[in-house]
């Protein structure tokens, strides 16, 4: 094999593709990157078995031919590379790299011990705009379970069609503990399908969507191609197959609140700061803050208090109606639902102490829905 291309799309190929490698007693292959031409140009691929992602470095084939060497090793050397021409070229030795006067040689492994990656058809995919997928995934994924008791719950539900209609998509998380749902219209309409991606999917098609540059171009769009196994996402040159989570998602919709008691808006960055302020003086390991909502005077106060460190209360101003509440939260939790929302003002929708809180970007569509289980003394 022999390649030429430019130090800039060597590296960005790269950092795409390298974040999924793991180091494998049992598979070292798996640490290492597939170099393989095609088409005139380089494809990178790199694999964890459960999870696959390959990209094309546009350049110019030599000599045809594939090889394997570690993706961390290749990744940081061709990042201090001074940016122009870089030449690979696979010998004896392993794989020779000459640039601006620089002579490398990174041992790796024969293609033939690299996993299989599947093919899987590209046909009838779901087209969302690469921003909005983006945005909308970073506002759920973070709400997954960690716990392995529950597999279904350790990715990210996504139901096309449905009850939501041919032109919306509902991509849902939830630990158990609070739920995050963000409902996106696609470029085309879907049948009705329901899946969940795993969590370490969903995060690395975020890292993929951020990872384009200007200066090379930035897709508009990202496709989705569902079977009943495994995901494709395809996003310009690059392409991400995953296997789904075997389960069934439960049915979230049952734990939101249709009616609520009391409604309080208030201004997104005043509210963050004292929660904030607030999870200073949590008690430790239970992380609680209190929420304390009187319409009558139209404020919110969000205290704490610990024996240990001491204790704290800041009240807020805001459009509050509604019977008087006082609901007790872990902070950490609040505080990931109000970081996902960008508006300037958020509503909080509550009813009583044992209740979860609703959490509403204010202003604008609701496309977002945040819900906090309360913390029950």
């Amino acid at each position: 094999m022999k390649f030429v291309c430019t130090q800039e799309n060597l590296t960005q190929g790269l950092s795409v593709v390298s974040h999924i490698t793991n180091k494998s007693v049992n598979l070292p292959v798996l640490g290492n990157v597939l170099l393989k031409t095609e088409g005139g140009n380089l494809k990178l691929s790199a694999t964890n078995l459960e999870l696959a992602v390959s990209t094309i470095v546009r350049g110019k084939t030599e000599v045809e031919g594939e090889y394997t060497v570690p993706a961390k090793l290749l990744q940081e050397y061709v990042s201090l590379l001074p940016q122009g021409k870089v030449e690979l070229e696979v010998l004896d030795e392993g794989l020779h790299i000459s640039a601006s006067g620089q002579e490398t040689v990174v041992r790796g492994m024969t293609a033939a011990e690299f996993p299989l990656i599947p093919k899987l058809a590209k046909s009838g995919g779901i087209a969302f705009k690469a921003e909005d997928l983006r945005h909308g995934l970073s506002q759920v994924v973070f709400s997954v379970s960690t716990s392995e008791s529950r597999p279904e719950l350790s990715g990210v539900a996504c139901w096309f069609g449905g009850i939501l209609g041919k032109d919306r998509v509902a991509f849902v998380a939830t630990d158990s503990y609070r739920l995050a749902e963000r409902i996106l219209k696609p470029k085309n309409e879907s049948k009705e399908l329901k899946l969940i991606a795993p969590a370490r999917a969903i995060v690395e098609i975020g890292r993929i969507l951020s990872s384009y540059k200007d200066e090379l171009g930035v897709p508009e769009d990202v496709e989705w191609v569902m079977t009943e196994n495994q995901l494709v996402v395809s996003y310009g040159n690059t392409e991400l197959v995953s296997r789904l989570i075997e389960g069934s998602f439960p049915d979230y919709q049952q734990i939101i609140p249709e009616h609520f008691k009391t409604t309080a808006i208030l201004g997104r960055q005043e509210l963050q700061k004292a929660v904030k302020s607030a999870s200073l003086f949590s008690r430790q390991g239970l992380y609680d803050v209190h929420l304390d909502c009187k319409p009558s005077e139209g404020t919110l106060t969000v205290h704490s208090a610990d024996q240990g460190t001491g204790k704290t209360a800041m009240t807020l101003q805001g459009d509050i109606s509604g019977e008087d509440v006082s609901v007790i939260v872990n902070f950490k939790y609040i505080s990931d639902g109000l970081s996902a929302i960008a508006t300037p003002k958020v509503k909080l929708l509550m009813n009583d102490p044992m209740s979860p809180v609703l959490i509403l970007p204010e202003g604008g569509e609701e496309t977002y829905r945040y819900l906090v289980m309360p913390i029950r003394q």
